[in-house]
């Protein structure tokens, strides 16, 4: 009998259907997660908080919207240690179910005129529930494309993720910005706000139906990672968290979580300062922001190439010098964006968001998945990734906004302050990458090492 030749390798071919499934999935996550920045900004103000000064019930909208970051780390922990223990799969259609679910309620949910205090209370909660699910679903994605991706295309494929995240924020500010265009101030407040949430309902079912097409890894599953509940059940909880896959990342890698934790601080800061302050700080300065909004939507189509090309970048040149230079442009172009935001000019608000969004921040979020999840073996590399990222962006960008208004607040309606916290955060990711190490030809697939199989040994 003629021996069968053996099956190839996945990992060595490029899998659309993997790149499709993870994208699309991330797309509708992020549109109902981005939903909640903007309406932060133009409704919550107004209908959750609605007897404060407007500049101070922004920053009481924007400190709920900084709770599901706060919330990001422990779904980073959560499905990170699922993810690593019962499958990545798993892991990213419970996020998008989750975060569907919040969304949905979110447009549901009374006002403050209506319920009073409960409302801004439930508002919180489901905002958290949003960053719980957010903590897992980004790491999830960039991690199953990864565990796929040919060595010389971890870069590129690991990037794509982030074309969700642009394609999300583009669908919801595209659809805020619809709504406020064809619907009368009052309209808007009173119910026309409430239509992008509810559209999640629809977006996440399309979501879950799409990622049934995804398999398991062929890394988690060689490495022979999967947990047994039964026994799991019998462990104190002590024992658990102690044998936790985050506890044995922050033991092993102590160095390497450092440095994903400082790594992403222009990128995060950026984001949020660029693409979501800025249209507080319009408002402050009573200047029109319909320019403001159709540019960040132009900007985010922008970024659904612009990322993949600097993740392509960093496989051929590396990831470090890639993620630099987006930081240096990020820093040298904060004080000229606001310059331009005064001016108003709608060409002149579009080149300054392109030059922000669509080449600093998108150099930085295109060449830093790959280096993340290379800095681990498979073992730990969901949770250890999940929970570093997270913090980083808690600290650097779920706090921005929040941050940013307040900075603006104290420094009397001057944006001196905030200039100064975006160098901070550039200047952060410039010595955090200058120290590291290049990962690009480093083996990113490391088999279950003698320390991982005693890891999955343990009672």
């Amino acid at each position: 009998m003629a021996s069968q030749s053996p099956a190839p390798d996945k990992r060595s071919l490029f899998q659309p259907r993997v790149a499709l499934a993870a994208v699309l999935g991330t797309t509708v996550e992020w549109y109902d997660f981005a939903l909640y920045g903007t309406a932060a900004a133009l409704v919550f103000n107004k209908v959750y908080f609605p007897d404060s000064d407007p500049l101070v019930g922004t920053i009481l909208a924007y400190g709920t919207f900084a709770i599901g970051f706060l919330a990001r780390p422990l779904g980073g922990a959560w499905f990170g240690e699922r993810g690593d223990t019962r499958g990545r799969k798993n892991v990213l259609v419970a996020t998008l179910l989750l975060m569907g679910l919040a969304t949905t309620a979110i447009g549901l949910l009374p006002t403050y005129g209506q319920v009073g205090i409960a409302a801004p209370l439930l508002l919180t909660l489901l905002r958290f529930v949003q960053g719980f699910a957010a903590g897992g679903e980004k790491t999830g994605a960039l991690i199953i494309l990864f565990e796929n991706a040919p060595p010389k295309w971890r870069g590129l494929l690991t990037s794509l993720p982030a074309i969700g995240t642009g394609s999300g924020t583009l669908l919801s500010t595209g659809v805020f910005a619809l709504a406020t265009g064809l619907l009368s101030e009052d309209a808007f407040l009173a119910w026309g706000w409430r239509v992008p949430f509810l559209l999640s309902a629809v977006l996440t079912l399309f979501g879950l139906w799409v990622r049934r097409s995804l398999e398991e890894t062929a890394d988690f599953q060689q490495a022979g990672l999967a947990a047994s509940d039964a026994s799991s059940a019998r462990v104190p909880l002590r024992q658990r968290i102690r044998d936790s896959r985050v506890v044995a990342a922050w033991r092993r890698y102590p160095r390497e979580m450092l440095i994903v934790i400082g790594a992403g601080s222009a990128e995060n800061a950026g984001y949020y300062i660029f693409g979501t302050f800025s249209v507080t700080y319009a408002e402050d300065r009573a200047l029109p922001t319909a320019a403001l909004l159709s540019g960040i939507s132009l900007v985010a189509a922008v970024k659904l190439v612009t990322v993949p090309a600097f993740g392509a970048l960093s496989d051929r040149v590396g990831r470090r010098p890639v993620s630099i230079a987006g930081a240096l442009i990020l820093l040298i172009a904060a004080w000229p964006f606001f310059l331009v935001l005064d001016g108003g000019h709608t060409w002149a608000i579009w080149l300054a968001l392109l030059v922000t969004l669509g080449v600093g921040q998108s150099a930085v979020l295109g060449s830093q998945p790959a280096f993340f999840a290379e800095l681990f073996d498979t073992s730990v590399r969901f949770s250890a990734v999940g929970i570093a990222n997270n913090i980083g962006t808690v600290l650097t960008g779920g706090l921005a906004p929040l941050l940013a208004t307040s900075l603006l607040l104290w420094f009397d309606h001057s944006v001196t302050g905030v200039v100064v916290f975006i160098a901070l955060m550039s200047g952060l990711t410039v010595v955090t990458v200058a120290l590291a190490r290049e990962t690009r030809h480093i083996e990113g697939r490391k088999p279950a090492t003698h320390t991982d199989r005693d890891l999955q040994a343990a009672p």
